[in-house]
């Protein structure tokens, strides 16, 4: 069994819980990340929901997401599934990965379509401050973004929808 992660999920060692077997850099074509899920959990509270990211399908076939791949025993899914269904708030979907290697495999991720979803065209500063101002069971928004951040850049991703977005946090940090 394979999971992707592209947020969190690639750096907060989850995975050890449920031995992993591998982990790998992958590619999810024709998907991009969004900030668009409010956190009202882990990364915020109803009162001051956190911003986390997101995956949508991309118009552009040539478009992938860089993210994490872990493999498990398929004797793990279950409880995989019922972990992180909670933690994510939605369902998993089946998604074509692109190992390093370029084998294709099948895998789980989470891509969510619910009522925590931001209003679309929410500007960039007003999702900055979303994110200073909040935290969860799991930490601030605003280590997420920079864990999420850190991560990507050790995988080699430079993502334009974390980039810009940190740098409008970090500049209404400095106010």
């Amino acid at each position: 069994m394979w999971l992707f992660g592209y947020g969190s999920l690639m750096w907060d060692g989850w995975e050890d819980a449920y031995g992993c077997r591998t982990r790998t850099p992958a590619d999810l074509d024709g998907h991009a990340r969004v900030f668009n899920k409010k956190s009202l959990e882990r990364w915020g509270t109803h009162d001051r929901p956190g911003l986390t990211l997101n995956l949508v399908r991309h118009g552009t076939p040539s478009v992938s997401c860089r993210g994490v791949a872990f493999e498990f025993d398929d004797a793990a899914r279950t409880d995989i599934e019922a972990y992180l269904s909670h933690r994510e708030t939605c369902a998993a979907t089946e998604v074509s990965l692109r190992l390093p290697d370029t084998t294709e495999v099948s895998a789980l991720t989470y891509i969510y379509d619910g009522p925590r979803l931001i209003e679309a065209g929410l500007p960039l500063a007003e999702r900055a401050a979303m994110i200073l101002a909040a935290a969860g069971i799991a930490g601030s928004s605003y280590d997420y973004i920079k864990g999420v951040r850190a991560h990507l850049a050790a995988l080699g991703v430079t993502d334009p929808e974390v980039d810009e977005l940190w740098a409008a946090v970090e500049a209404l940090a400095a106010v």
